[in-house]
């Protein structure tokens, strides 16, 4: 568990990295939801890389605590540091309400005990129910086509799809996958092809015994995996784990494949002397980074990449509307922004079919009226 000491340490070096202002950013970012606020400095910090802030502040740190804050940052942006940047690090900060444990307070105690899973499955029986949802699964979506009256959405299985207008949810890292007619913009088209840097390990597993309810530990360098936080307790009274390590290809990165890499990460981040007695029940992982429909887990911008592209990607390109969570304000990454930016796009759908609507009826009132005279 994470002991009074390692606690106060976790709240002090997370402030510290993002107290960028000397005032933990309560006066120059109040809010979360965009960066307008203080448009120069956000585009000072958005040129910084993680790394860069860890070295303005390495002298005020020891060894254990920029352990500790190393660790901490590769489990937020699951890739070496010169690759975050350090402006989605301090956007965490503001979501947490500039107080070092207010987003482990709203992440870890706000959560869905059944699962994502099934809120997934409650919204799609819900959308079913209204008898409006037309739907097909196993059909990869290969090319879109906005013709300026109808936008034709083709799957790599030959079907295709007519409507007015469509609404994108595609994430960052794959939407250079798909072909759209007329082409995207030039920003769109640049943004895609770089993407979001988080490939990162996620990892959940069952461990003997109760013991690590509660556990947490952060290691950096680590071995493959630089986190590991106790969620529950399983029915059988054992201990799950989830944990978190660095994008493989990166230093100190693992394969997931590699299961006694995997055993030896975790181990690594529990009680040396209680190592041994360890019996491991379960492990399940995803591998994201290599899924074509995901290439990468939750988003995480490189240096540079918000203010050049974030606006460019939220906008929309004739009827094509774009709301992905990857690009969304405030919660960017989360499964809180991607809601946010489909009730957007869904709202601004509906508000442009019934302006057609009215314009619509407009002119047929004006032809009826027309042909009586």
């Amino acid at each position: 568990m994470l002991i009074f000491h390692q606690a106060d340490m976790f709240g002090r070096v997370w402030r510290m990295f993002c107290d960028v202002d000397g005032d933990d950013l309560r006066q120059h970012w109040k809010f979360p939801f965009g960066t307008e606020q203080s448009p120069e400095l956000s585009e000072e910090w958005d040129k910084m890389s993680c790394k860069d802030r860890l070295n303005q502040i390495q002298d005020r740190l020891s060894l254990e605590e920029r352990s500790m804050l190393e660790a901490l940052l590769k489990q937020m942006g699951g890739t070496s540091l010169d690759k975050m940047g350090l402006l989605n690090a301090l956007r965490w900060w503001v979501l947490g309400s500039h107080n070092p444990t207010g987003l482990n307070d709203i992440s870890l105690h706000t959560r869905l005990r059944s699962g994502n899973g099934t809120l997934h499955r409650r919204i799609f029986e819900h959308a079913v129910s209204s008898g409006n949802l037309s739907y097909s699964f196993n059909s990869a979506v290969s090319k879109v086509v906005d013709t300026g009256e109808y936008v034709t959405v083709f799957s790599k299985n030959g079907q295709s799809w007519k409507t007015k207008s469509v609404i994108a949810t595609v994430p960052l890292n794959v939407l250079a996958d798909i072909q759209f007619s007329p082409a995207l913009p030039t920003a769109k088209v640049e943004a895609s092809r770089q993407g979001q840097v988080n490939l990162c390990n996620k990892l959940h597993v069952d461990l003997d015994g109760p013991d690590y309810k509660s556990w947490t530990s952060f290691a950096s360098p680590g071995r493959g995996f630089v986190c590991a936080l106790g969620d529950h307790l399983t029915p059988a009274n054992n201990s799950h784990l989830i944990a978190f390590g660095p994008d493989p290809s990166s230093p100190g990165g693992i394969p997931l494949s590699d299961i006694d890499q995997v055993k030896k990460g975790i181990l690594h981040l529990l009680p040396e002397g209680k190592r041994a007695e360890v019996n491991f029940h379960r492990i399940v992982a995803h591998d994201w980074v290599n899924d074509e429909f995901a290439k990468g887990t939750w988003c995480y911008m490189a240096p540079e990449f918000t203010q050049k592209y974030v606006a460019a990607l939220q906008k929309p390109h004739g009827n094509i509307l774009f709301a992905s969570g990857d690009y969304s304000e405030g919660w960017r990454g989360w499964i809180d922004g991607a809601v946010q930016a489909g009730m957007e796009a869904a709202r601004t759908v509906f508000q442009l079919q019934r302006k057609n609507l009215k314009e619509n009826g407009e002119k047929n009132v004006n032809g009826i009226n027309s042909t009586k005279l």
